[in-house]
């Protein structure tokens, strides 16, 4: 029983590396293009302004905001969905999963 997880563990070893090269993964692939990209700035003011800076200069930055910008307005929405289904008489409360 031994030998055959060693066997087997020596065939995966050995294969694993090899399977890029099977599916053809590797090759007709060029380098892709840098992403120099900006945004004009002219005619821009207030929020509009802050996010066109935002992203001009820094990308992760921008990223991050607009990550943390949708799960607020995504929170919004719930609530006043809720409030909303509240107002018209629906019962409005967490589902409860029974396994």
């Amino acid at each position: 029983m031994r030998r055959l997880r060693k066997w087997r563990a020596f065939a995966l070893v050995a294969i694993l590396p090899l399977i890029p090269r099977f599916c053809l993964a590797s090759e007709g692939l060029d380098v892709p293009e840098a992403l120099d990209q900006k945004v004009s700035l002219e005619g821009l003011t207030g929020i509009s302004l802050f996010f066109a800076r935002t992203y001009n200069e820094n990308l992760l930055l921008y990223a991050i905001y607009c990550t943390v910008l949708m799960a607020v307005v995504g929170i919004i929405i719930a609530y006043v969905t809720d409030i909303v289904l509240k107002s018209l008489g629906m019962e409005v409360h967490k589902i409860e999963h029974k396994e």
